[in-house]
This record gives structure tokens, sequence and C-alpha cells, in this order.
């Protein structure tokens, strides 16, 4: 029979040993969160600096946006009132810009996505239930703008549109404008 000493001493062991493995699982947990903090700070610092730029087929619109798709700057060339009615105009500054700011936010959630994902609780404790199974899986409340369908919505109406046989810059007569033609 063994004394009630040695009984206490191997429990006592064992409570050091399920404790010692506790702990190198709350290290290895926040040595995992310190490198996700810091993928997280050089990956915020590398989207703070991004643009994104579109321009209209035509080369007459361009917006920059930031990463988070605000718009920085919206160009119009020279030639914008020559060759659209204001309407035609808004449009496709509207797409332009909608364009722009779907790419930078596809981009943001892309450069995330993987920073994004839950641990899994049961690879690091047994029994415990997925996060992922409380997580909502429907995306982003608001979808961002599909730069695909901007563009192909924009370059479909200026199809249907009479193309020129030259460029405008080309022309050696003054420009036809919608404000030279009497149509306000």
């Amino acid at each position: 029979m063994s004394s009630p000493d040695q009984s206490d001493a191997a429990r006592r062991q064992q409570l050091q040993a399920g404790n010692d493995a506790l702990r190198g699982q709350i290290d290895g947990m926040l040595a995992d969160l310190r490198r996700r903090t810091a993928e997280i700070q050089e990956k915020q610092s590398e989207a703070a600096a991004k643009t994104h730029e579109v321009t209209s087929e035509d080369g007459v619109i361009t917006a920059r946006v930031d990463a988070t798709g605000t718009l920085e700057q919206l160009l119009l060339s020279s030639k914008a009132f020559e060759r659209t009615t204001p309407e035609q105009l808004a449009r496709t500054i509207t797409s332009v810009v909608r364009e722009a700011t779907g790419s930078a936010q596809q981009s943001l959630q892309s450069d995330f996505a993987s920073l994004a994902e839950p641990p899994e609780l049961p690879d690091l404790f047994a029994g415990a239930p997925y996060l992922a199974d409380f997580m909502p899986s429907s995306g982003p409340l608001v979808a961002p703008p599909d730069p695909a369908a901007e563009r192909a919505a924009r370059t479909g109406k200026q199809a249907s549109r009479p193309q020129r046989d030259r460029p405008a810059e080309d022309d050696d007569e003054p420009p036809q404008s919608f404000m030279t033609e009497g149509r306000w």
C-alpha cells in the first residue's frame, strides 16, 4: 500500500503536468495572437498606402480612391464637356467611381480575409465549439460594387452609341458640344 504522502505527491505531480500543458497552450495562443497582431498592423500600413485608379475607356474621366474606396481625386479631361451630355457624363463619373471603389474594397477584403479567420478552438481545447459556427457566413453587410459589372455596363452603353471614324483629338473642325448645339 502506498502512503498518503506518496499519493498526494503523485496527485500534485499530475496537477503540475496539467498546469504546464495548459500554460504551454496559452503561451502558444499568445504567441499566435502577437504574430497575427503584427501581421494585421503590417497589412494596415500597406493598405493605407494603396490607391486604386480607374480611367474611363475614352480617357475623359479618372477617379482615384484610397484603400477603403473613398474618393481622393476626380479628374476630367478638357474634352469632358465636348463629347457627351451632362446626364451621360454624370453616369460615367458615377460608374468610374463605383468601379474604383469596388476594386479598392475587394482588394481590402482579399488582403485581410486570411487574418479574419477565427482559430479552431477544438484544436486547442478538446470539446470546445467551433467559432465558425457562431459567425455569420453571409459575407459583408453591404457588398461592394462589382468593378467588372460597372465596366461592362459602362462599355455596353458606350458600344451602343455610334462610333466616330477618327479620334476627336485629330479633328480639324471645332468640336460639337451640347453647349454649342443649344441642347441645354
